[in-house]
């Protein structure tokens, strides 16, 4: 009975926690992102692509959320515009290697996943927005005069890696999780998904503390703060005095919020992060002449592979082999057949 709530908890995982990886909001550019429009990098060696392999690999079937019809998309071409739309091409080739070995891997998993279940799509995506994956031609449109330099970086680390994929001991895929910046240390999918497993056990990654962003504080009235509560499924009772709201019951190890007393209600970090949009569940918060101030850290759900942090890594000179280690312990690098 694990074992299937286990596979049904994962199977949910490809068809929701892909395109969330970004965020379920209307798309906004991140700084670095937006400095990729002005910022022109060094041009990288181009490689002869190398298909013959590719080519004979079944293409992914993903649902674009924005037209609502199954489109299908080759390996390598997706392998590349995932790896466009969810890691600035200003970072480090090695973490760009790592991107598109995780990309490549998660996607995978979702498509075994989904034919031993009969579902009509691996996954979906929104390229229109820049979410899960985008095209050749909507990336020349946001990279504008530098579009060669960036599209032509990517490339080639998605073509430097297009054959390697993460397997667990049974030589399958793993659930190849990434996320923007940790809060320090990564996340336990426990704590986010309800299943362990060895692959993303959480590990350390305090260098993300250098991340842009790393750090953000926003603030909401409490009139604001009932509004969204309201919003819950289940609302809370909630009493006169707003101090009383809000009360910390427990965190995980990595220090993200796992339980919290909101009202009479007991919720998750996740879903108070959620109800509030609030950039990570490792939040401390205060309430001060009418508004709530939340203080968070990280970006993401925490689980797998820190985008910044890779970035990081790379930059102290650590392969891309190495970067897939560290935040994927127990896992196995190997060349797909």
């Amino acid at each position: 009975m694990r074992m299937i709530l286990a596979l049904i908890v994962m199977m949910a995982a490809c068809l929701v926690i892909l395109p969330a990886l970004m965020s379920d909001q209307p798309y906004q550019p991140s700084e670095m992102e937006q400095q990729q429009q002005i910022q022109p990098i060094e041009q990288p060696q181009q490689q002869a692509p190398d298909s013959s392999m590719a080519a004979s690999w079944e293409p992914f079937l993903i649902l674009n959320r924005s037209t609502g019809e199954i489109e299908e998309i080759p390996v390598e071409q997706y392998v590349t515009g995932a790896l466009c739309a969810e890691m600035p091409a200003t970072f480090h080739s090695e973490a760009l290697k790592a991107q598109a070995v995780s990309a490549h891997t998660w996607a995978l998993y979702c498509q075994q996943q989904a034919d031993n279940n009969g579902q009509a799509y691996d996954f979906s995506a929104d390229p229109e927005n820049w979410q899960g994956y985008v095209t050749e031609e909507q990336a020349r449109e946001r990279f504008g005069d530098f579009f060669d330099e960036y599209w032509g970086k990517v490339s080639a680390a998605a073509q430097a890696v297009l054959k390697e994929i993460l397997v667990d001991e049974q030589q399958q895929p793993i659930v190849a999780a990434y996320h923007a910046i940790s809060a320090g240390w990564t996340e336990s999918p426990e704590n986010v998904w309800g299943t362990s497993l060895p692959c993303l056990a959480p590990v350390d990654s305090s260098w993300d503390i250098h991340a842009q962003g790393y750090e953000q504080t926003v603030s909401f009235t409490a009139d604001e703060v009932r509004e969204q509560l309201q919003q819950l499924q289940s609302p809370p009772t909630l009493p006169e005095d707003p101090a009383g709201w809000l009360q910390v019951m427990e965190r995980s190890g990595s220090g993200y919020v796992t339980l919290i007393k909101v009202g009479d209600l007991q919720l998750t970090g996740i879903q108070l992060r959620e109800a509030l949009g609030l950039r990570s569940s490792d939040f401390d918060f205060s309430y001060q002449d009418g508004s709530f101030t939340f203080t968070t850290l990280g970006y993401g759900h925490g689980v797998g592979l820190s985008q910044y942090g890779a970035d990081y890594l790379a930059r102290q000179g650590q392969t891309y082999q190495e970067i897939l280690a560290h935040y994927y312990p127990e896992s196995i690098l190997i060349e797909r057949t």
